[in-house]
């Protein structure tokens, strides 16, 4: 069953919206490429990270974010992270310093293509 697909079949249900079915996809289903387009956490990420003005929407985030694809659930992960490096900083001054704690913080560095938004299959690593 492809994600939209069940992304459809589940939302059919009372009750359970897109950003349940997303969660699920993440954390149960240990899907590799899912974009929670309504989480909170990851609209503050993308929007620190990009440097927006104001959290992006559903569209938006498709759109910013497309450069990620099949990566996606890697950049949810860091976008959380991100989020997390900003609060401990203080808001941190610049995108860079918040980049930087967030690296410090989990013990790897950033692919700088990552960063750069470039990420190009043959460098699509972790440095350590």
């Amino acid at each position: 069953m492809t994600e939209e697909a069940l992304l459809e079949r589940l939302t059919a249900v009372k009750g359970i919206g897109v950003w349940p079915v997303h969660m699920f996809m993440l954390f149960s289903m240990h899907g590799p490429d899912v974009l929670p387009v309504g989480d909170l956490g990851v609209r503050k990420g993308v929007n620190s990270l990009y440097e927006l003005n104001g959290l992006p929407e559903a569209a938006e985030m498709e759109k910013v974010c497309e450069k990620w694809w099949s990566y996606r659930s890697v950049e949810d992960w860091y976008m959380w992270r991100l989020v997390d490096a900003n609060v401990a900083a203080g808001k941190a001054a610049t995108n860079e310093e918040a980049l930087s704690l967030l690296c410090e913080s989990i013990g790897y560095g950033l692919h700088p293509s990552l960063v750069a938004g470039e990420l190009e299959e043959e460098e699509a690593g972790w440095k350590t």
